[in-house]
């Protein structure tokens, strides 16, 4: 069975959370582990920071794919949008496609999957709605 997006940043956090584990286990023990112990469980921890963040891509991934709004759909609404606002002449419009692509934008910044996907959808509404 696929991993969905949720698995995903499920698992994300708890590789992020093994590592902090391991961080607090080195600092801990500092004293009694010797200096090639520290760097090869700092690596370690490492490691799984790295993991982690790439789950949270995964499942960034896998949350535009559940969400029914793939990436080209996404390029075309905003393309869309972009030539709308040279034609809008109701600043209230412009307002509104300027505020969902931006809340789309952070979305993605925060790899937040369920935030991706609601703010997509709102980018896609509001060039939809645009007058023609």
């Amino acid at each position: 069975m696929p991993l969905t997006a949720q698995e995903a940043f499920d698992l994300s956090k708890q590789f992020r959370d093994f590592a902090i584990a391991l961080g607090n286990y080195r600092f801990s023990n500092w004293q009694r582990l010797t200096p090639t112990q520290r760097r090869d469980i700092e690596d370690e921890e490492w490691s799984l920071i790295n993991s982690s963040s790439d789950m949270i891509t995964k499942a960034v991934g896998l949350a535009l794919e559940e969400s029914e709004t793939s990436v080209d759909s996404i390029t075309k609404s905003i393309k869309k949008a972009k030539t709308a606002i040279k034609k809008l002449e109701k600043v209230s419009h412009i307002i509104t496609v300027a505020a969902a692509a931006v809340g789309l934008g952070a979305a993605i910044v925060s790899k937040d999957p369920g935030a991706i996907a609601k703010n997509a959808k709102l980018v896609l509404d509001a060039a939809k709605t645009l007058p023609a």
